[in-house]
């Protein structure tokens, strides 16, 4: 598959959209982040993963500091805590290592389909609603353990929203 990619240009502003599938680092001068989208284009930027989450948390009028806090308390999450960028819409991500390593990949649970293995390869791939694959830098066990607890997390989030919605 031939990838699309665009340069980000500091006049622009990348906001997490339910389009956005991955964020993936990369450790290039002028890049830090390729942003992967559920078209299969992809969007360079110099700013890292773990900043753009702060953004797009940011630009919800929360932090991200705040949206792991409230993770940890709804679902008992400890470690790689997956970040709810806006709950309204489900925009929920998940990383695959600590979220502040410079080697943390981010995945949005509503693309991912399955997690793939391949003979031979250490890591998982990444098998999106569309078809789209995309190696990651995780084991497949630790990208199912991260799928299922993101899944857990925004299955209690809908749960409080129904009680909140009948409370009301």
């Amino acid at each position: 598959m031939v990838q699309r990619m665009r340069p980000y240009y500091s006049e622009e502003k990348y906001r997490i959209t339910k389009r956005t599938v991955a964020i993936l680092p990369c450790f290039d001068v002028m890049k830090q982040s390729r942003i992967i989208l559920e078209d299969g284009t992809e969007i360079s930027t110099p700013l890292r993963p773990y900043q753009l989450l702060q953004l797009s948390c940011r630009q919800y009028n929360s932090s991200i500091e705040e949206r792991i806090f409230i993770a940890k308390r709804v679902a008992g999450v400890k470690g790689k805590v997956p970040v709810v960028i806006d709950p309204m819409t489900g925009l929920v991500f998940f990383p695959t290592k600590s979220p502040k390593r410079d080697d943390c990949e981010w995945y949005a649970w509503s693309h991912v389909r399955d997690i793939a293995i391949l003979d031979d390869v250490p890591h998982g791939l990444v098998v999106t609603q569309t078809g789209q694959t995309i190696q990651s830098n995780a084991t497949a066990y630790v990208l199912r353990n991260q799928l299922k607890a993101t899944g857990e997390l925004v299955a209690r989030f809908q749960q409080l929203n129904q009680s909140a919605l009948l409370e009301s």
